[in-house]
């Protein structure tokens, strides 16, 4: 039944109703829906929207064990859901909450709906979320809650979807226990300041959307199976990111995070690709040292000057190694960083390759925008391997006669120097 007319007082004569929406009442329903409702013992589905004098849920309400689908959406004064009745309704598949802004909290019987597929909350006055053992839900919507200050999952065995959006108070995001995770997305919530993701499995790329959330700056993944990429990018509070016990995971992007001070790798013994450029790094982070399987890192666009001396022993398997826009100074690294096949370091102060020779596996090498003099010619002990050098906007005053015996090299750049004798 479909309906916005006031025979709600004789609702009762409608004992095999299944399905009861009320949408836009025009005042016609009072403060208290009838005790009635109660009797409607076939019911499966309920909806109730844009009634506006509504103030409660009758406890009547726990008769309708049979109910599947319950909404209430746009109610502007319904302030109370009584706990104990409303945690009768098990059978429970979906549960929507929209636009009651005189709801402060949820049931906390909400915990007893095992059937739950899809809970949706939006607009209401939460400020505690607190979800456990729901053990069928497989979606979750929590969006545009302006006073929800904490969200805790716990225990979910089908949870695969998480939508956190715009809560402008949210403080802390906390979810521990749960499986199948496809998809966390959590955005645009002003004040967020942590994110713990704890014993979750979930797919491969399911934590790829954390993103304008300006205030963030604690990330914890732990016991996270299954998670192979991890990228976030801009979040310029970010402080400190933790990633412990992630055996899966291979590539790790963090970008544009000017306040990073900590990131961590315990246990994460697959890492391959990772990324830090932009954060404002002015010494190389430690623990990237513990990174043995790791083959790309980029550090571009930071602050720094050093180099790890144990930096090739403790990477043995590091063959691509971005350095541009940092602040390197003088000859290029020595020991050398024997291992790597491409080097990039345009936009740095290098002045010499003094020892460049012993970079004895580098096919790529980028140098632009440094203050280079000269290219020594024991480049060409570099003749079998090197294929790309790039040597623009430096300051060159010739070009060694050998490296005309370099026949692996294939591309061959140094224009915007003052070169002025090809000897």
């Amino acid at each position: 039944m479909n309906t916005n007319l006031p025979i709600l007082p004789d609702i009762k004569n409608f004992q095999f109703l299944t399905s009861l929406i009320i949408r836009s009442d025009n005042g016609a329903i009072g403060q208290h829906l009838p005790p009635e409702l109660g009797e409607l013992k076939y019911l499966s589905t309920l909806e109730l929207s844009g009634i506006k004098n509504l103030e409660d849920l009758p406890n009547d309400i726990e008769y309708l064990v049979g109910i599947s689908s319950l909404t209430l959406q746009n109610i502007p004064n319904l302030s109370r859901i009584p706990d104990e009745s409303f945690g009768k309704l098990t059978q429970l598949i979906s549960l929507n909450f929209s636009d009651l802004p005189n709801i402060s909290t949820i049931p906390t019987t909400i915990n007893n709906f095992q059937q739950l597929n899809k809970f949706e909350i939006t607009k209401t006055n939460i400020t505690i979320l607190n979800l456990k053992g729901l053990r069928s839900l497989y979606f979750l919507k929590i969006t545009f809650n302006s006073l929800l200050e904490t969200i805790e999952i716990t225990n979910m065995n089908s949870l695969s979807s998480i939508d956190v959006r715009n809560n402008d108070e949210l403080l802390t995001f906390n979810i521990q226990n749960s499986y199948y995770l496809q998809t966390l997305n959590i955005q645009s919530n002003k004040k967020l300041t942590s994110v713990n993701i704890v014993n979750v499995s979930c797919y491969s790329d399911a934590i790829r959307t954390i993103v304008d959330n300006s205030q963030l700056n604690t990330i914890e993944l732990k016991n996270v199976s299954g998670l192979n990429i991890f990228e976030i990018n801009s979040l310029v509070n970010l402080k400190s990111i933790v990633f412990d016990n992630l055996q899966n995971l291979f590539n790790v992007t963090i970008r544009f995070s000017p306040e990073l001070q900590t990131i961590s790798f315990i246990n994460t013994s697959s890492m391959k690709y990772l990324d830090l450029s932009g954060c404002n790094l002015a010494t190389f982070p430690e623990s990237i040292l513990k990174l043995e399987s790791l083959i790309n890192l980029v550090l571009t666009s930071n602050q720094l000057s050093t180099l790890p001396s144990t930096l090739i022993t403790d990477l043995p398997n590091l063959k691509v190694l971005n350095l541009a826009n940092n602040n390197f100074q003088g000859n290029i690294f020595q020991p050398a960083l024997s291992n790597i096949r491409e080097l990039y370091l345009s936009k740095n102060s290098l002045t010499s390759l003094y020892g460049i020779q012993e970079y004895k596996s580098l096919q790529r090498l980028e140098l632009d925008y440094n203050n280079i003099l000269l290219i020594p010619s024991e480049i060409i002990n570099l003749s079998t391997k090197l294929q790309n050098l790039t040597i623009n906007y430096n300051k060159l005053s010739y070009i060694p006669y050998e490296m005309t015996n370099m026949r692996s090299l294939s591309s061959f750049s140094a224009t915007n120097n003052p070169i002025t004798n090809d000897d």
